[in-house]
């Protein structure tokens, strides 16, 4: 499936993906781009039978060419796996899978992200996943980084039960209406996460819109314990896992919100979301 490591030129704009089931070597792909195309999309666990899936968007700099070949706790597969067990940890029970969606072309890196284009493209595709996937499960859209403003911008006419955002730059748009209706919000930022300092603006194709924290699209912020930096939300046992994938698992009453308790060392349950003037991201 992989020739390079290299991310692969943009060449107009994409087909919109295929979504069907093949098994190559022994990975269940629901979709993707030829060898030394930009989009894949694996599915872990069964899908079919899940009463929990969870579609996990990550952000800069991943693709086909490095999908099945980067290690490391950032990459995207890794933290799909890592979600997967957690989930199943909770709670064994119930059937759950995750959806890996590199279905888009990713900006390869910061200053690539400026523009909102590439999100643009991809939401429609990551929409029409949402409606491929069971009907009668309960269906978690987690987006990290620029992998929120994809997310954001497909909300509207995605089916989606919950939508996670994580350090993210920008859910895309500047109203709530704009995200569509019977979708929970949900968005955590650790305090050392350089992600606040991001301009927040749209102006045609550049701008990645407002952070979901922002009063205008007031979504409810859940604890990330001790996690640091920008990549830290997927970290193993940390309380920002744990919460994600209690959402994920419609275990809403479980989340812990707020900001960490530095003298306690515990997230403070159902503390309130920081007034405007002390938030860390206003637009």
């Amino acid at each position: 499936m992989t020739t390079t490591t290299l991310p692969p030129r943009a060449q107009g704009p994409a087909d919109p993906l295929q979504y069907r089931p093949q098994e190559i070597d022994g990975r269940t792909i629901l979709a993707g781009d030829p060898p030394g195309g930009a989009r894949v999309v694996e599915a872990l666990g069964d899908v079919a039978t899940a009463d929990h899936v969870a579609v996990l968007v990550p952000g800069n700099g991943h693709h086909l060419g490095n999908y099945f070949t980067e290690e490391g706790p950032d990459s995207p597969r890794a933290r799909g796996e890592l979600l997967l067990r957690t989930m199943q940890a909770l709670d064994p029970d119930p059937h759950v899978a995750v959806v890996v969606w590199v279905g888009y072309r990713a900006p390869a890196d910061l200053a690539a992200a400026a523009s909102n284009v590439p999100a643009a493209e991809g939401a429609p595709d990551l929409a029409r996943l949402t409606f491929y996937l069971p009907r009668s499960a309960h269906l978690t859209l987690i987006g990290h980084s620029y992998g929120s403003t994809v997310g954001g911008l497909a909300l509207a006419t995605a089916r989606v039960d919950d939508f996670v955002a994580l350090g993210s730059p920008g859910l895309g748009v500047w109203r709530r209406d704009e995200l569509g209706t019977g979708t929970r919000l949900w968005a955590a930022q650790a305090e050392t996460d350089w992600i606040r300092y991001f301009p927040h603006a749209r102006l045609g194709t550049l701008g990645l819109g407002r952070p979901p924290l922002h009063p205008a699209l007031g979504a409810t912020r859940f604890a990330t314990g001790d996690v640091t930096g920008h990549s830290g939300y997927f970290r193993e046992r940390s309380e920002s896992l744990l919460n994600i994938a209690r959402i994920a698992l419609g275990r809403h009453d479980d989340v812990t919100t707020g900001l960490l308790d530095r003298q306690a060392g515990t997230a403070r349950p159902g503390l309130a979301p920081q007034p405007a003037s002390r938030r860390a991201v206003v637009a």
